[in-house]
């Protein structure tokens, strides 16, 4: 489809993938916000609750290329249903969880599910809208993941620490339930016709520079959780009396993070990947070092993570929309690539976090996180610079 204004049915079908986002968002980020109650609840280590993160992520990294090859002659529409229906049963397992083996059994199954939607949602908004508009097509589905930050992980956060962490999953479950029904209907016809398009031969192997900025994802992703994993942790008391901080924190990096959304389309589009990812990335590592060492100071706690909700959401919609116009014919399977390099960025992350702030405490998480942070930046430097204005002559804007 290739038209400028896309049309009512295609409108539909990417606001029901936002929908689906949504749900998907909520039980990625669900353990986050829940972290120390899950320790606790269990008696477990800190390093022990952030394992479930990573068992997370590290399954998602494993089954998003698998499933991209498992499921490529599969219609987009029964991708997408059978991606949100596995991923709700692997919540439903983690709520009625008795111990921490079933809990890791549940987010192995939903990891699955989630694998299975994001990098096929993605390449399927990109197919719809006009190669003008792919950075926005690409921040419209990271948009549902942003919103349910806002609405969800502060929400299931303060129904971890009010009634127990198993309802936390409870309302992802019934997130999940609700993106079902909606989306089932919406994706018919269109869907199909996209998912072929996708799925033409290959008619060659991956470019170098293709693997260069799935590095830049990489440090990016483990720099960033280094200390999200643990913002629980150490963003502990009250903003005010019955508002926790760690809840309002949260709140605020979610909105932040839907503005950021919101704009990074728009700003990809208009200035190229590679200046939007350095100057985001760059003022993520700032933020990320400031919450550390702010992290007990009510109000300015909740306005940096303000901004590094902004900033932290922005650094996605570059890289991909770099990516796709290095893919070609294999868009799917190098998105598939990135949200298996992402989530092994944030298995990673979660790990290394885990033994520093046990060995080292709270404070060394802002170092490291810089360090690799860093290294991330270097990398974009090398593998995505000379892309920018070939991107934007693509996009028709003027440099």
């Amino acid at each position: 489809m290739t038209s400028c204004s896309p049309d009512a049915r295609t409108k539909l079908v990417i606001a029901a993938l936002t929908i689906a986002a949504f749900a998907i968002g909520l039980d990625t980020f669900v353990i986050i916000g829940a972290l120390d109650v899950v320790s606790r609840d269990l008696a477990i280590s800190t390093g022990a609750a952030g394992s479930i993160i990573s068992i997370y992520a590290l399954c998602y990294a494993v089954f998003a290329p698998l499933n991209a090859w498992m499921f490529k002659s599969m219609g987009g529409r029964n991708v997408q249903i059978l991606s949100v229906s596995i991923f709700t049963i692997g919540n439903l397992i983690c709520a009625t969880a008795p111990n921490f083996l079933t809990l890791a059994a549940g987010r192995v199954v939903s990891a699955y599910g989630a694998a299975m939607f994001t990098p096929s949602a993605t390449a399927l908004a990109a197919e719809l809208l006009p190669p003008a508009h792919k950075g926005l097509a690409l921040s419209l589905i990271f948009s549902g993941m942003t919103v349910s930050q806002v609405a969800g992980a502060p929400a299931t956060s303060w129904i971890a620490d009010a009634i127990g962490w198993r309802f936390s999953f409870g309302f992802v479950v019934i997130a999940g339930l609700l993106a079902l029904v909606i989306i089932a209907p919406m994706m018919s016809g269109i869907a199909a016709t996209a998912s072929e398009r996708g799925n033409r031969p290959v008619s060659q192997g991956l470019s170098k520079k293709i693997y260069g900025i799935l590095s830049v994802t990489l440090f990016i992703v483990v720099s960033e959780f280094i200390v999200y994993s643990y913002v629980s942790v150490f963003i502990v008391g009250s903003l005010r009396t019955g508002v926790p901080l760690l809840s309002a924190a949260l709140f605020a990096y979610g909105f932040g993070a839907v503005t950021g959304n919101a704009a990074c389309g728009v700003l990809t589009d208009r200035f190229g990947s590679y200046r939007v990812l350095i100057a985001v990335v760059s003022a993520q590592l700032i933020l990320l070092v400031g919450l550390v060492a702010f992290r007990q100071h009510g109000v300015l706690t909740v306005l940096i993570a303000f901004f590094w909700g902004n900033a932290s959401y922005m650094y996605l919609v570059p890289i991909q929309h770099r990516l796709l116009g290095l893919a070609g014919d294999r868009s799917k399977l190098v998105l598939a690539m990135n949200s298996s390099t992402t989530f092994a960025g944030i298995a990673i992350g979660a790990f290394l976090g885990g033994i520093l702030v046990e060995t080292s405490g709270v404070a060394s998480l802002a170092v490291a996180s810089l360090l690799v942070g860093l290294i991330g930046i270097g990398l974009a430097v090398v593998f995505m610079r000379d892309g920018a204005p070939a991107e934007a002559a693509t996009a028709g804007y003027p440099r």
